[in-house]
């Protein structure tokens, strides 16, 4: 089952790079993710530890540690604290069956090559690309849509 942490920490770091000069509370934040403050203060602290996001413990002004430019979207994943592939293969096949027997080892080794290629890409993609994307995003449907939301 897919896990959206990731998605979760990146946006975080989008919304904070584009509210920079913003007083920016964890209940502000956590409007944007549509979750609650305390789970966002929680994920705030994974990327403070990954030393991605500075923090002042009372002061509403969360800033990114490094330029957007320079945070990768495999530095974030790595907060996550991945223990685990993206993708896992079943060990617990028929080892009576044939295709049971061997499937694991097989699809280990494209998991593995599709683990690789992805994290090739995720270094790839910065929190500035991102933003940059969100920002020509926000004013296509400002210009469509009088009534999109400002959060």
């Amino acid at each position: 089952m897919a896990n959206n942490r990731l998605s979760d920490l990146i946006h975080i770091l989008v919304y904070i790079e584009m509210h920079n000069s913003d007083k920016l509370t964890s209940e502000l934040i956590a409007s944007s993710l549509n979750t609650n403050p305390s789970l966002t203060r929680r994920m705030m602290g994974q990327l403070r530890k990954a030393n991605l996001l500075e923090t002042t413990q009372g002061a509403a002004c969360p800033k990114l540690k490094r330029d957007p430019s320079e945070i990768t979207i495999f530095d974030v994943y790595m907060a996550t604290c991945p223990d685990s592939p993206l993708l896992k293969v079943d060990q617990n096949t028929s080892k009576e069956c044939q295709v049971g027997h061997v499937i694991p080892t097989v699809l280990n080794k494209y998991y593995l090559e599709i683990q690789s290629t992805t994290e090739a890409k995720m270094r790839k993609v910065t929190i500035a690309d991102i933003a940059d994307d969100v920002k020509m995003d926000i004013e296509h449907h400002q210009k469509n849509n009088s009534n999109f939301a400002k959060i």
